[in-house]
């Protein structure tokens, strides 16, 4: 019982330091890539260190573990310095921690291995999964039994046949399991990382389109004050207000653009309190060309309340929605507009009678690239809408029916007044 515990053992440190370890080392979140094959050294020679302390004693200064099993997948893994360091600590840790006839045993068997290692460590990277199990397992299966030979012809070591059939089975299997896992981890990392690497250009694509969709509004809104402009009677100060809201809109753009460059290293925008009121009526009053020209007549019944957030964010959120209103009706329809004190903030609601949604289409409401425009639209405004929404604490209601329309229902906590 006690030569299984200690062989137990030795397979324990094996799983640890040999198997456990190295996956750690290919998840590794502090790229840690030129010291790895260095860490993966000094675990294996942990391992190795760990079998020789907790051996199965033969004789008096002779001991057997599962050191060169740890010693073989070391080399077999790492680089050719990486054969040397592991050589050299396992022959100075069977001085100095045991000592005896054995450790000169060891010398010349690791010696021998050394050189095997050297030999085949080229091929066994370049083969595939199976073969790797074999040769691992093979190598490892020779140091075995030249430690067996070695013991028995040169230092006059006896072993029972149990012992011997028993190592070499304990060898194999131990040896081809922990390619085997190893392999299998592996192969499951570089999948992963694959993905990885796959979102992380999905991002960079669901950030191109966005961009592109949100830069569109302001361009909308430029486009036809520059429509209105063609008209040749426009007094002077009708022609200056369009201009200045174009120009207001390409500033708005280019803070729009300069947002999602910001992107991955978001900073926290100016908080201020708001007047509702007038940030619907400055939505409303870049959106009339679109709404003129789609024959949409807007009830507006707001009054002066007061909500904290970021000027540019809430405008962003209320032309998107009011925006989608309105191009729900393409030919003729009525956008009314409405808030109202509740005790638990300010309920602002958006209710156009347009094509509506199915419900099918209200639980998507939402996702990326989920849009009920066809070809006109991505999703990604009413994405954007709904996480402006959230960020200022407050909550978006829809409720929508086919040819009936959709009412967007927005809470937000309301402040008083500076």
């Amino acid at each position: 019982m006690d030569l299984l515990e200690q062989l137990l053992l030795n397979v324990l440190f094996l799983i640890v330091f040999l198997l456990f370890i190295p996956i750690l080392l290919e998840l590794n979140v502090y790229r840690i890539d030129k010291q790895k094959h260095w860490v993966y050294s000094l675990s294996t020679a942990l391992a190795i260190i760990l079998c020789i302390i907790f051996p199965v004693e033969i004789m008096e200064g002779y001991i057997f573990d599962l050191r060169l099993v740890a010693l073989t997948l070391g080399g077999l893994y790492g680089s050719a310095s990486s054969i040397f360091f592991l050589a050299g600590a396992t022959v100075l840790s069977r001085f100095l921690l045991v000592g005896g006839s054995g450790a000169l045993a060891t010398s010349l068997v690791v010696s021998v291995v050394l050189i095997v290692l050297l030999a085949v460590r080229k091929t066994y990277s370049q083969a595939g999964k199976r073969k790797k199990i074999v040769v691992g397992s093979a190598v490892s299966l020779f140091a075995g039994l030249l430690a067996l030979l070695n013991s028995t012809l040169l230092f006059g070591a006896t072993f029972s046949i149990g012992f011997v059939l028993g190592y070499v089975a304990v060898t194999l299997t131990v040896t081809a399991l922990l390619i085997y896992f190893y392999e299998l981890f592996h192969d499951f990392v570089l999948i992963h990382k694959q993905v990885m690497k796959s979102e992380k250009m999905e991002v960079v694509s669901h950030l191109a389109a966005s961009v592109s969709h949100e830069v569109r509004n302001p361009l909308t809104a430029v486009r036809g004050f520059l429509q209105l402009l063609l008209r040749k009677n426009l007094s002077e100060e009708q022609k200056e207000e369009y201009l200045r809201i174009s120009l207001d809109e390409i500033d708005r753009a280019n803070d729009i653009i300069q947002s999602y460059l910001l992107f991955a290293k978001p900073t926290a925008g100016k908080i201020e309190i708001l007047n509702i009121k007038e940030e619907i009526d400055r939505s409303l009053q870049l959106l009339m060309p679109l709404a003129n020209m789609n024959s949409v007549e807007i009830d507006k019944r707001v009054d002066d309340y007061f909500v904290k957030g970021e000027e540019k964010t809430l405008q962003h959120c209320l032309v998107n929605l009011l925006k989608n209103c309105i191009e729900a009706m393409p030919t003729r329809g009525k956008l009314r507009i409405e808030t109202f004190r509740q005790p638990d903030g300010l309920r602002l609601s958006i209710v156009d009678n347009g094509k509506g949604m199915t419900e099918e289409q209200l639980a998507r409401l939402g996702e990326p690239y989920f849009t009920t425009k066809g070809d006109q639209g991505t999703g990604l405004g009413m994405m954007v809408a709904m996480k402006i929404i959230d960020s200022m604490n407050g909550e978006l209601r829809v409720v929508s029916k086919p040819d009936e329309g959709t009412a967007f229902h927005i809470r937000l906590p309301l402040v008083e007044a500076d």
